[in-house]
């Protein structure tokens, strides 16, 4: 708990120093968000991640400062506990779910933690970094769901086995040389990703989407999708994320060997919903506004998405008569169909 205290302070985040514990880095280049093996694996070192001022990064240059000892250590442990999951394609414990969760919390901290120490605008140094150091401690349960690593660690929530939510997928069709999905919600503080034909999505939220709906979006998770449909998925549970108006008290207790953590109780930012004694813990659904999360998240023109007469958005997951769609025909503008 001390070394996430450290690793998150803005002034640890500012001059640089470990991101997994705020020691003193090691005079490498630091740890790779995207693992080399997996970039490897999927040719991704030329390929280009958009960042969130628009501008692109190649996946080789996607390094964070890092120490010897972490990189080596609870870090390896990490990548090494989850290539079992990523390469049988499917969730079958809470070790895996908890595997799982672990990487991907390593990975969407370590994405915002890179766009510190880039400027937004590089011809105007005076705006500052794309996000700023102080930002990270936001991610301050993530960052306590990757230490989770380093010793035993036992959960006690209140809306499933873990303080997270987290859906996998297994997708079936998908285009040839396109087998790697990346995509991320700064404000729900969820990731989204597609490894061949495995996908997974995690939210930091304590296990809040979990609570309405602990198979995700209609029900889904364990389901067969196709490229498009998984990442429709992605958008609705990225959309949802967003969404969250609440969060959570806990009670954490530490020794040398092991932590245990309890879940006590939920806290709105909003308060009750109106005439109830019911906590508010999402803001009410709106298909405008998923409209525009869809067309971004899926590469499509949000006209093809958004029916203006009903006005809700159309999708590629179920027929008319509500059957799940195994192969869905593409939009007219999905780029590579």
């Amino acid at each position: 708990m001390e070394l996430t205290d450290r690793a998150v302070s803005a002034s640890s985040i500012a001059k640089r120093r470990c991101f997994a514990c705020g020691g003193p880095p090691s005079s490498g280049i630091g740890e790779h968000i995207i693992p080399k093996w997996l970039q490897k694996k999927f040719r991704l070192f030329d390929e280009q991640l958009t960042l969130l001022n628009g501008t692109s990064i190649p996946y080789r240059n996607l390094t964070v400062p890092c120490c010897i000892e972490c990189n080596t250590g609870f870090l390896s442990r990490i990548e090494s506990s989850v290539q079992a999951v990523l390469h049988r394609g499917s969730v079958l414990t809470n070790e895996d779910k908890l595997a799982l969760a672990r990487w991907l919390s390593k990975l969407l901290i370590g994405l915002l933690v890179k766009e510190t120490g880039l400027l937004f605008d590089r011809s105007k140094p005076s705006l500052g970094t794309i996000v700023e150091p102080d930002f990270i401690d936001e991610l301050r349960h993530s960052h306590f769901v990757m230490q989770s690593a380093r010793k035993a660690t036992s959960f006690r929530c209140l809306h499933s086995e873990f303080p997270f939510s987290l859906y996998s997928y297994r997708v079936s069709n998908y285009r040839k040389n396109h087998e790697f999905d990346l995509s991320t919600n700064i404000a729900g503080q969820s990731i989204s990703i597609r490894i061949g034909g495995f996908g997974a999505i995690f939210i930091n939220d304590g296990g809040l989407q979990m609570e309405v709906g602990p198979k995700g979006p209609f029900d889904l998770s364990g389901s067969d999708l196709s490229e498009t449909q998984f990442r429709e998925i992605s958008a609705r549970v990225h959309y949802k994320a967003a969404l969250r108006e609440a969060t959570h008290f806990y009670l954490t207790v530490e020794n040398e060997d092991s932590i245990q953590t309890e879940q006590l109780h939920v806290r709105s930012f909003s308060g009750c919903l109106p005439g109830s004694s019911e906590l508010r813990i999402f803001r009410d659904w709106n298909q405008t506004e998923l409209s525009y999360a869809m067309s971004a998240y899926m590469h499509v023109d949000r006209s093809i998405l958004f029916d203006e007469e009903t006005q809700t958005c159309r999708t590629t997951l179920f027929d008319q008569d509500g059957n799940l769609v195994a192969e869905p025909k593409p939009w007219p503008d999905d780029p590579g169909r």
